[in-house]
């Protein structure tokens, strides 16, 4: 009790009032205003002087840029304020999911402020050297044109440095009076695009201030640097941006392309962030390189290199190159700017998250002083590309030149029956100033290579496909993102192979298959030379969804092989309307259905609105046919049967929380969601266990990092159960990577599906069901050894004489681990697909 009374006492030290220190105390229980402040103070440049009538970050914004990371909001605040300068101008290029405002500011000298429309219609005729009239020298271009700089900073939302750099660097431009600066502005324009991913940003803020402290926290294991789940990497549908460059899947990413384009850089800047105990990586990378590459790609990244080098050597910071990041994959945002012509060049800075971190020395990184890193480092490369304006922009107008006039392949991607999805592929290369032609006529290719690597001959091309050739400005882009195979070089596959068995690692750093037409799902085919085909521009038309026959008394189809499809079999969903699915083609009037499309019956929908109907198909471009007659004959389903099965509505659970795979996840309530604007929920995968399965009839289980223990875990032994009931109740679960995985495990075994290296005793089983499943999709029938068959040894006394000893199943395994060891990181697959079985419709 004694102990008791003298706790309180203690205790009420801190709590009784005590009027001289009671502001002090106030002020001691706040969190840090300033965590990444520490003791570091260096000066962002050294002897720069600044213009007087310009407020610097700090003054304006009411803290020091590097104490504590900007909020999105603030960063554009500055940057609206500056855009009242005269050598500044800001511009607006689009909104993000969350509907913050995308922006990017352009700063260039007094002299080049006021012709900045003739230095980007300039760049234009750098970057396609028809525009260039005649007696308008390339030359004589060149000499009145600064380099165009393009400075990206944040695409990952929780690499937080680079956005604070862009502050102070856009600052240093419009109010910096030294050499350097001023020497900057005379050779280039200086375009900054401050926060890739203000979404992400700001989540990851959001967290972080939740974990933020009095006492600034060191420990990088700390909440306060590890944040939570779903982190801030990604954007709202928690997309990598930084793989999305031409994929075009989302507003952030097409609104800075176009803005990109619109430009034409001849540099571009991708600033991000690394772990927390490293140092400094800028390019050149290492091996493996992409093949298409612009030629003078080496020369710049050694050049901009060695004057980054120069400057940090300057304050004795620390850096290197090549060790981990290779060049092979064209979509990251320093990647894809060298197939635009521009040098595009990576900087990795050891990230804090907005605080400080000890590292392994014992010596402590604030995040002031990664600012100041990430700054200087962007004022090295300016330094660089100034220095070098005239011989960059001459190996870029030659290389475009040399594209011109190169011998032509051409590129064929065929329609099929899903015209929109070729529109779309269409729509992207037009987007990154790809020309694209659409032939008039049918015709033939007489040999080609087709998407599939075979060689293709007299190939039945219809009217109405698109062609690319690769003789344009922008010939290293087609070649690299629409090439069905770029290929690894031989010696370094040796390298990556010795890699993986003797150091279990790779030299790979990420994507290995890309391909937009394969992605797509489009018939592809390359051709040498330029196919004799008449051809115009590619226009793609908005598509005027109609019903035909509205007074049909059957009911009314839809084509199941086109994207749009099932655009409007969403909406019709959500308006309650039955739809049937056809296994077997059937036809609607005239039109012949393939199965998989889908059918409204009038007697299933009793007071069916047409004229709403109408509304739903004009709106997803999609033409309903109507049918007078349920009759069918020959090959063809009659409509009333059984081979139609009736649709039920999704109600659609996805799983998302600690563990799961948030790209996965994203990528598929991505599509839902926005794409097809269904409904679904997400389930914390912590409440798998208890979750009441029987408001959904469809649960997607993402991949998990903590692999099958991490779905057994969330489920338990009851959860389980649970689940297989609710599965033979009539539940469907989709599942990918460990998800698939939990579902195929032999402890779990609710998919007949298992893990390979699970059931290799049993792999001849295996191997047998399949040619049997082969069989089933594509019979062969050998009539004569049926009907004239001759006699034969005894089958069994033939198969004990040819049977082979099975190899020892420890050999077995270790073959199975080193296939698993060596099985590609990322592949486009080609499979033996039933077309009968639903899976495959469309």
């Amino acid at each position: 009790m004694r102990h008791l009374r003298s706790l309180l006492a203690a205790a009420a030290l801190f709590v009784a009032p005590v009027a001289a220190a009671a502001d002090a105390d106030l002020q001691a229980m706040r969190t840090a205003s300033d965590p990444g402040r520490g003791s570091y103070d260096a000066a962002f440049w050294p002897d720069s002087e600044y213009r007087s009538d310009v407020r610097s970050p700090a003054d304006f914004l009411g803290f020091e840029p590097g104490s504590r990371p900007a909020q999105h909001a603030d960063i554009v605040r500055y940057f609206e304020y500056l855009d009242g300068l005269p050598t500044a101008e800001l511009h607006s290029m689009g909104e993000t999911y969350e509907g913050r405002r995308l922006v990017y500011l352009v700063v260039a000298s007094e002299a080049n402020a006021g012709r900045l429309e003739e230095i980007r219609a300039n760049c234009a005729k750098l970057a396609d050297p028809r525009l260039i009239a005649k007696g308008e020298g390339a030359k004589d271009l060149i000499a009145r044109t600064p380099a165009v700089a393009w400075m990206a900073y944040g695409i990952h939302g929780d690499e937080l440095s680079s956005c604070d750099a862009a502050l102070q660097l856009a600052y240093q431009l419009v109010a910096g009076t030294d050499a350097t600066t001023r020497a900057i502005l005379a050779d280039c324009v200086v375009i900054i695009d401050p926060v890739e991913n203000p979404d992400g940003r700001t989540r990851w803020l959001t967290q972080l201030a939740q974990w933020n402290s009095v006492v600034t926290s060191w420990d990088i294991q700390s909440m306060n640097h590890t944040g939570m789940w779903p982190y801030g990497r990604t954007n709202h549908y928690l997309f990598d941006m930084n793989r999305d460059w031409f994929a075009l899947v989302h507003p952030e990413t097409r609104a800075r392309t176009k803005a990109v384009l619109d430009w034409m850089p001849h540099y571009l800047l991708d600033c991000h962030e690394m772990g927390p105990l490293d140092t400094y990586l800028i390019s050149p990378p290492r091996e493996p390189f992409n093949p298409h590459m612009v030629s003078y790609i080496h020369k710049w990244w050694e050049r901009v290199a060695k004057e980054h080098a120069a400057q940090f050597d300057r304050f004795g910071w620390s850096y290197y190159t090549r060790e981990w990041n290779e060049e092979m994959y064209p979509g990251y945002g320093s990647s894809w700017a060298i197939y635009l012509g521009a040098v595009g060049f990576l900087f990795e800075q050891a990230g804090v998250d907005g605080s400080q971190v000890k590292r392994r020395e014992g010596t402590v990184m604030t995040y002031r002083e990664t600012v100041h890193h990430q700054f200087v480092g962007s004022m090295a490369n300016l330094i660089a590309v100034a220095g070098g304006r005239a011989e960059l922009l001459d190996d870029y107008q030659r290389q475009k030149a040399e594209n011109l006039s190169s011998r032509p392949s051409t590129y064929v991607f065929t329609p099929g029956g899903n015209r929109t999805r070729l529109d779309r592929l269409v729509g992207k290369l037009q987007h990154q100033k790809i020309e694209v032609r659409r032939a008039t006529k049918d015709f033939k290719l007489a040999r080609a290579r087709s998407w599939d690597g075979k060689d293709a001959r007299d190939v039945a091309v219809p009217a109405g496909s698109a062609l690319v050739r690769t003789d344009q400005p922008m010939r290293q882009l087609i070649e690299a993102i629409l090439e069905f195979d770029t290929r690894i070089a031989t010696a370094f596959l040796a390298t990556e192979k010795k890699e993986i068995l003797a150091r279990d690692d790779s030299r790979l750093y990420d994507t290995t298959g890309w391909s937009l037409p394969l992605a797509y799902g489009i018939a592809s085919y390359r051709a040498e030379g330029v196919p004799g085909v008449a051809t115009e521009p590619y226009t793609i038309a908005a598509r005027a969804g109609s019903i035909e026959n509205a007074a049909a008394r059957v009911g009314f189809a839809f084509d199941g092989r086109d994207d749009r499809a099932f655009e409007l079999l969403a909406r019709l969903f959500e308006t309650d309307i039955r739809v049937w699915c056809a296994n077997q083609p059937f036809r609607a009037g005239a039109v012949e259905m393939p199965r998989g499309s889908f059918l409204i019956r009038r007697a299933g929908n009793p007071g069916l609105d047409v004229e709403a109907l109408r509304a739903l198909a004009e709106a997803a471009g999609v033409t309903l046919v109507g049918i007078d007659s349920g009759l069918a004959s020959g090959r063809f389903a009659d409509l009333g049967g059984n081979e139609f099965t009736l649709l039920e509505t999704p109600r659609i659970a996805l799983v998302a929380g600690s563990g799961v795979n948030q790209y996965n996840f994203g990528a598929v309530w991505h599509l839902l969601d926005s794409r097809l604007r269904m409904r679904t929920s997400t389930l914390d995968v912590g409440s798998l266990g208890s979750a009441d399965l029987s408001k959904y009839n469809v649960l997607f289980l993402p991949d998990n990092y903590r692999g099958v223990e991490g779905y057994q875990g969330a489920f338990g032994d009851g959860g389980i159960d649970r689940l297989k009931a609710w599965i033979e109740s009539g539940g469907t679960v989709v599942a990918e990577g460990a998800g698939a995985a939990f579902l195929a495990d032999t402890s779990v075994a609710i998919s007949p599906t298992r893990m390979r290296r699970q059931v290799l005793k049993k792999l001849p089983e295996y191997r047998a069901a399949l040619e049997t499943s082969k069989q089933a999709v594509t019979p062969a029938i050998d009539s004569l050894a049926l009907w004239e068959a001759k006699p034969q040894r005894d089958a069994a006394v033939k198969e004990e004489s040819e049977k082979k000893p099975d190899p020892e199943f420890d050999a077995i395994e270790r073959e199975d681990e080193i296939a698993r060891k060596l099985a590609p990181r990322g592949v486009i697959v080609a499979v033996d697909l039933d077309t009968e079985h639903w899976l495959a419709y469309g």
